[in-house]
Formats: C-alpha cells, sequence, structure tokens
C-alpha cells in the first residue's frame, strides 16, 4: 500500500515552495508542497481546515488558471492568498516576493477573445496579499493576474502586491479584472501594465458598491482607472498616477453622476478622464470631484539601473528595498503610497 500524507487538519494554512516543495509533502512549513495548484486544492478540500496559503519566495509559472474557492463554510473565515513574507516583516526584501506569471495556452475565457487569468477567484471573502505578478509571454494575449467574473461573489482585497509588465514584452492587460462589489485594493503597486483595475459589470443590481483604489502607485499605464459599471460610493484615495495615457476612463454606459478623487497625486498624464464606446477610447468629460489633488511636479520612481555601476563578475547585486517606489525628495515621497504599510525603507 502507498501512503499518501493528507494536510494536517490542525494546519492553520498550506505552504508552497517552487525551489524545495513537493506535491505530495502535506504542506506543513516543514514540509511544503510545490505548486499554488496543490495548495488550491487543499483550501478547496472539505476534509481539513486550512484556508489560507503561504508562498514562499520563488518564481511560480503557472501552466493553466488557478480556482480560489473553497468547498469549506466561508462564515466568519476568508481565503487568504499570501506571501509567507510580506513587505512590513523586518526581513523583507524585494527578492523574497514570490513571483507569479503564466504560460497557459491563450483563450480560456471564452477562446475567441485570447483572455489568460493566473489565480481565477471564484468565492467571496478573499486577500491576495504580497505578491509580485509578472505580464504574460506574448504581448498579444489579454493577461489578467487576478480575474473574478463571478457576479455573485463579494469582497476582494488585493493588498501589497506588485504588477509589473511592458507592452511589446510582457503585457498585462489588467492587473484585476472583476465584476461585483467591494473590490478593494490597497497598498499596490502597477508598472506599465495596460490597465490597473478593471471594475467590471455590476452583481445584476444595476450598480456597484464598495469599489476603489487606496494608497497605490500607478506609473506608465495606458488606463490608470476603469470604470465600466454606475458607482455608488467609489474611492480613489492617496494614490499617485504619472506617465499614464488616461487618468480615468468610464465606459459609455456607465451612469454615475460623479467620482471623487481625494488626496492623491496627478501628474504628467496625457489625458486626464477618457470614455469608452463599443469600438475605442478617447477623450470625454464626466464629473470627477477633486479634494487635495496635486497636478503639478515630477514623480521619481526607484529603478533598478546598473549603468553607472561597475561590473563585477560573480556578484549579485540586490535590488533596493524601495524598488519601484517614490525616492526621497520627490513629489509623494511623504504620502506613503506603495506596498508597505508600516514602514518606510
Amino acid at each position: 500500500m502507498v501512503f499518501i500524507p493528507r494536510p494536517d487538519i490542525r494546519a492553520q494554512a498550506v505552504y508552497v515552495d517552487s525551489n524545495t516543495g513537493d506535491d505530495k509533502n502535506p504542506g506543513t512549513r516543514e514540509s511544503p508542497v510545490f505548486s499554488i495548484q496543490k495548495a488550491s486544492e487543499i483550501i478547496r478540500s472539505r476534509d481539513n481546515n486550512i484556508y489560507t496559503m503561504k508562498i514562499n519566495p520563488g518564481i511560480y509559472v503557472l501552466d493553466h488558471h488557478v480556482s480560489i474557492a473553497t468547498e469549506k463554510d466561508l462564515t466568519e473565515k476568508r481565503i487568504v492568498i499570501e506571501a509567507s513574507v510580506l513587505p512590513d516583516d523586518p526581513s523583507w526584501t524585494p527578492e523574497k516576493m514570490p513571483v507569479i506569471t503564466s504560460k497557459a495556452v491563450k483563450g480560456e475565457f471564452p477562446a475567441s477573445y485570447h483572455w489568460v487569468v493566473s489565480l481565477l477567484v471564484d468565492e467571496s471573502h478573499v486577500t491576495i496579499r504580497g505578491i509580485k505578478f509578472h505580464g504574460y509571454f506574448y504581448p498579444n494575449a489579454r493577461y489578467f493576474p487576478v480575474a473574478r467574473f463571478n457576479k455573485t461573489k463579494t469582497d476582494l482585497s488585493v493588498e501589497q502586491c506588485l504588477f509589473v509588465g511592458e507592452t511589446n514584452s510582457s503585457q498585462i492587460q489588467a492587473g484585476i479584472i472583476a465584476h461585483g462589489d467591494e473590490i478593494k485594493i490597497d497598498h499596490c503597486v502597477f508598472y506599465k501594465v495596460r490597465n490597473t483595475v478593471v471594475f467590471f459589470q455590476d452583481s445584476g443590481n444595476g450598480i456597484k458598491t464598495g469599489n476603489g483604489i487606496t494608497n497605490s502607485i500607478i506609473y506608465g499605464s495606458n488606463q490608470a482607472v476603469w470604470t465600466s459599471s454606475p458607482d455608488k460610493d467609489f474611492k480613489f484615495e492617496n494614490n499617485i498616477v504619472t506617465n499614464c495615457r488616461y487618468v480615468w476612463a468610464k465606459s459609455f454606459f456607465n451612469s454615475s453622476k460623479s467620482y471623487s478623487i481625494d488626496n492623491c497625486i496627478i501628474v504628467n498624464n496625457q489625458y486626464f478622464k477618457g470614455i469608452a464606446d463599443t469600438s475605442r477610447l478617447q477623450p470625454g468629460e464626466f464629473e470627477i470631484s477633486e479634494n487635495n489633488v496635486t497636478k503639478e511636479g515630477e514623480v521619481t520612481l526607484r529603478l533598478f539601473d546598473t549603468d553607472d555601476k561597475p561590473l563585477l563578475l560573480g556578484v549579485d547585486e540586490p535590488l533596493p528595498l524601495d524598488y519601484l517606489h517614490v525616492i526621497p525628495g520627490s513629489a509623494g515621497y511623504e504620502m506613503g503610497a506603495g506596498i508597505f504599510k508600516h514602514r518606510k525603507p
């Protein structure tokens, strides 16, 4: 008889490690599984009390989407998908952020759209935290690292995540695309992704609620914000938006009368507002109330640039702790936007 270990029902989390893990392992801290897919199956199962996935440092290339859901009762519980070392931990460095990308075949959702998804959220009460998402290998695909297409689900929180894309090599069509209510994005960085978040269709009642982006940096996007359906209490606060084509895009059928931007820096963008019809996005007008919004100055991010440094073979130069964050002396530095909640590097 072959013994197949089962996850410890007393465990509080399933651990994943792309370097030392094995999907035959029980998924404990000492004996992690190898794949995010296996960890998601453990969270889905009703045979344990595990709702949390801890992802160790490493690179995770998904060959198809991973469903985030569970057969267990979520009363007073939530599913948490997070890095084992979070940005505010004293031992954190940028290299310790687990990296997720995809090599999935285009066209899962649906085939004619050439969409690719990494984490498909099909449950309410989900948190995704402390993960770095890289773009798709072929830039002609519409790649969504995080997606929720089930309109009946609610309460999706994406925190302290880094989304890095590049239009001509590793595009991210949208860091997050989601139907329904309570899509909350906090302390994230979006660097050269096409769209940060697409707040997509409503849950069926005609108006969305509980959605927003806070404490985040958006740099070099085509559309910094995309609101497709009417909202009644959208929150856009303490964000930095710079070097983007459009700050805010709204679908033509979105009948919301007014949005608001509070305590933000909005500088060096080509257009402020855009309206999308069925075929294209173009500059347009709709009401956005502004409170304490700065529209002058320059925002400079910390980049990894070795052009002015000696090349030393065999020397592994670490990424700066404030990689892709606002540098001291730049506009927006004092805001604290970015992936750190409780400290500055």
